[in-house]
């Protein structure tokens, strides 16, 4: 071990070496920083799973990761679906970028008006055991402005 004397009288310390100590700053340092900063984030609240009631019916949906995720109640073809969602955002000024339908799944985007605080609109449906599952997805994600397109879709199909 490299040592130095520190004067007469002291006895013999080992030499620091700061470049040592300053490593494990840093492996200590910046995943709590990391942490510190995404928790401040408003990413965060995002990933938290939130569940609510639409429609007459009522159907429980789950927003998630940016995407509200329904399960529509049987009786209901993925056709008539996708024609009531289309009808819906038509009459709201939206612009159809994209439609495909067919008797096992369906996908909708459609292109903001304008005036709307988001860019574009993602529906896609699927047929999974006795219902249709429903995505609908808003750039930018936005909770409460998913659902309220969720709740038209609702009741456009008189659920």
């Amino acid at each position: 071990m490299l040592t130095q004397k520190h004067g007469r009288n002291n006895p013999q310390r080992p030499i620091i070496k700061p470049m040592r100590h300053l490593k494990r700053l840093t492996i200590i340092a910046l995943p709590i920083t990391f942490l510190l900063l995404t928790s401040a984030c408003e990413t965060v609240p995002a990933v938290r799973e939130t569940r609510a009631w639409h429609g007459e019916t009522p159907i429980y949906a789950t927003y998630r990761f940016g995407k509200l995720n329904a399960e529509l109640p049987p009786g209901y073809a993925i056709e008539t679906v996708n024609a009531a969602t289309r009808a819906m955002l038509h009459r709201q000024g939206h612009i159809i970028e994209e439609y495909a339908v067919s008797p096992s799944d369906g996908r909708i985007v459609a292109l903001s008006n304008g005036s709307s605080s988001y860019d574009k609109i993602k529906v896609t449906t699927r047929y999974e055991g006795g219902g249709v599952l429903m995505q609908v997805n808003i750039d930018p994600a936005t909770e409460n402005r998913t659902r309220a397109v969720f709740e038209s879709i609702v009741q456009t199909l008189g659920i």
